[in-house]
């Protein structure tokens, strides 16, 4: 019997070693992995010629909607993604107007509607009852991931409500009782933060090694230290986003070995930018902040010895940055189609990163993590046949045409992918995007 479709020829890369030979594909998903002659026939073949192929990137971390139209974002940006061999996106959501059970179902059917690969949330806690609402929404939503916001001031540009400690024990008691329940920390002090702001604004400095002084490392690191302070009391699993410090992995990796059940997320804006670059300027504000080159380092020795757990974008398209007020600008920039390349060129090529720790960073861990594995981020049978075929020796330039702010305009990078398969289907090849929107499903379901 002819499989859908079938690769050949590949250096095929798991989380746990590699081989070379193949992986057919039948009705969306992998029916096998093995060498090319135990594969079977395929109604579309694709030889490889000896190109790595992987599981598709598991992005646990972007927002959309922000800024431009929902319905606009979950096209654009999941184009982009397909681009960079993004097959899943999980995007952490705010609704403070209310409950989210609605809110959920609402963004459910318009994302299903207009996005090219699958999707899942996060749900931010921005009130009250948001927390008293968790054992509800989990049961309606199936989603059983929450966050809280540390580091906003109350006047931020972009109307986030900071956690207080309580809001997080209260959460973490909550979700401890809930298998899978996991809650994700926006870790800075947003007081000391908020104080060192207000000196810094004084000075009247407008570059964005100031906005780093205002929020220096010791307020993330302080505030990781806390959140697992509370994690360990009521032994809910913690996940640090974003983290931007290399003592952040560390602090966790020494938790672990107390049998506290946390995991640390970076971003490769953390790996590869620094705040005293002299091509950025007060448009790449990022929150949290771009560090200093010492920073950076402590994060890729995190990212090779295993104490950095998984890899996210924090992609967020916003509209033009004004460039304007350094204090006002609005933090965040845009990832999806560069995540893969950077980590190829920085990690692979130039650090000896091996490329099934690759895999554990952006598909297996974050996976396992937020309950989507064995279907997303394996090449086990019966998985979704989520696949990215990677040809190592490409070297393209960096240009964006699309929304919200790129920092890597013009880098030429070594390690590019040539195609992205979603559940069996070809979204992704010959550097143009296949816009079949609307095929992408929703990851969460009630229960």
């Amino acid at each position: 019997m002819k499989r859908d479709l079938v690769i050949r020829n590949a250096r095929v890369v798991d989380h746990d070693g590699e081989f070379f030979g193949g992986i057919a594909v039948h009705e969306g998903r992998i029916v096998m992995t093995g060498d090319n002659d135990s594969l079977p026939e395929g109604q579309r073949e694709i030889d490889a010629e000896g190109r790595v192929v992987m599981p598709g990137v598991v992005d646990p971390h972007c927002h959309l909607g922000v800024n431009y139209p929902y319905n606009e974002d979950m096209r654009t940006e999941t184009a982009a993604a397909a681009s960079g061999g993004v097959t899943t996106i999980l995007l952490y959501i705010r609704n403070k107007a209310g409950s989210y059970i609605p809110f959920y179902k609402e963004r459910r059917a318009v994302g299903e509607e207009n996005a090219m690969i699958d999707f899942g949330f996060h749900f931010g806690i921005q009130r009250e009852d948001h927390i008293h609402e968790i054992p509800q929404v989990v049961l309606q939503t199936g989603v059983r991931s929450f966050k809280c916001y540390f580091g906003y001031e109350p006047d931020n540009p972009i109307g986030i409500v900071p956690a207080t400690d309580g809001w997080v024990y209260a959460a973490m008691r909550h979700l401890v009782k809930i298998p899978g329940g996991v809650l994700s920390v926006h870790c800075e002090n947003t007081g000391i933060a908020t104080w060192l702001k207000d000196e810094l604004k004084a000075t009247g400095r407008q570059d964005l090694g100031a906005y780093t002084e205002s929020r220096p490392a010791f307020c993330e690191e302080e505030t990781i230290g806390r959140m697992l302070f509370l994690a360990e009391r009521t032994h809910c699993p913690l996940h640090i986003v974003h983290t931007s410090v290399g003592r952040g992995p560390v602090l966790a990796a020494e938790a672990r070995g107390r049998g506290i059940d946390v995991t640390v997320e970076t971003c490769l804006h953390y790996l590869t930018r620094t705040c005293y670059d002299e091509d950025l300027d007060m448009t790449a504000k990022i929150s949290p902040p771009l560090r200093e080159r010492s920073e950076l380092e402590g994060l890729w020795r995190g990212i090779l010895n295993g104490t950095v757990y998984s890899l996210g974008t924090d992609h967020v398209p916003f509209f033009p940055k004004k460039g304007e007020d350094l204090w006002q600008e609005v933090p965040g920039v845009v990832c999806f189609p560069w995540e893969l390349p950077l980590m190829l060129n920085f990690g692979v090529h130039q650090r000896g990163l091996s490329l099934s720790r690759l895999v554990q960073l952006n598909s297996y861990h974050p996976a396992r993590r937020f309950g989507l594995w064995p279907r997303k981020g394996s090449l086990q049978a019966g998985a979704d046949a989520d696949l990215v075929l990677v040809d190592m020796d490409e070297e393209r330039t960096v240009h964006h045409t699309g929304h919200g702010l790129c920092i890597y305009e013009g880098w030429k990078l070594k390690g590019w992918p040539v195609m992205t398969i979603s559940r069996g289907d070809i979204v992704y090849e010959d550097g143009h995007v296949n816009e079949s929107f609307g095929r992408g499903q929703c990851l969460n379901r009630p229960q």
